[in-house]
């Protein structure tokens, strides 16, 4: 595990230098065995963010070590890792492609005919087509969370979703799976947003 920490502390500073964590935005989890998980605390500037920072919780979310509070979305990588078995890392940015195409999409994005959906898991042609899924942005994390893992009970292939006007969560069997989602989906994210606007849409 401590190597896996390590590699995501090095991607989370290098998400940070990209401008996708801005103030102490994001969260960012590893799974560690089928009760408990490490997580980023509240709070954390993370282009400081250090491998003792993280947090272990049960996967009801509730903290087990250290005197932090966990991340105030802890709820959400728990109705991830509850539904989605193969999920080991979990990453949630800002990023302003993910920020902006959530709020003037209607619900949902649909992403076809792009070269670099193969960059997700299980599909190697371009004739094909990925849904974004986006969820109304809210405090009340119970709820939301609840939204969350019903719509992964139903989507089981989902390679990530939006809040609106928040971010953009996605996960991975590891940590460089886990990022290579996150760089795939916000070039997309970009690709939609320029077609919109030469298009006029």
């Amino acid at each position: 595990m401590s190597e896996d920490l390590k590699q995501l502390v090095e991607v989370i500073k290098e998400l940070y230098l990209r401008g996708w964590l801005p103030a102490t935005s994001g969260n960012f989890s590893l799974r560690l065995d089928d009760s408990s998980f490490l997580i980023t605390p509240s709070g954390k500037h993370k282009g400081k963010i250090k491998e003792e920072d993280f947090l272990v919780v049960d996967i009801s979310g509730n903290p087990k070590s250290g005197e932090s509070k966990p991340s105030a979305e802890t709820l959400l990588p728990v109705a991830i890792y509850s539904t989605v078995p193969s999920a080991f890392c979990i990453m949630h940015v800002h990023s302003p492609n993910a920020t902006v195409i959530s709020r003037i999409a209607k619900g949902v994005i649909n992403l076809d005919g792009y070269e670099l959906l193969k960059a997700f898991d299980g599909i190697d042609t371009h004739d094909t087509k990925v849904s974004i899924p986006i969820f109304e942005n809210s405090q009340d994390m119970p709820t939301l969370a609840r939204e969350v893992e019903s719509y992964l009970k139903t989507h089981p292939q989902s390679v990530g979703f939006l809040l609106r006007s928040h971010g953009v969560y996605v996960w991975g069997r590891h940590v460089i799976e886990a990022f290579v989602k996150l760089e795939a989906l916000e070039f997309l994210f970009e690709c939609e947003l320029k077609l919109a606007i030469i298009s006029g849409k």
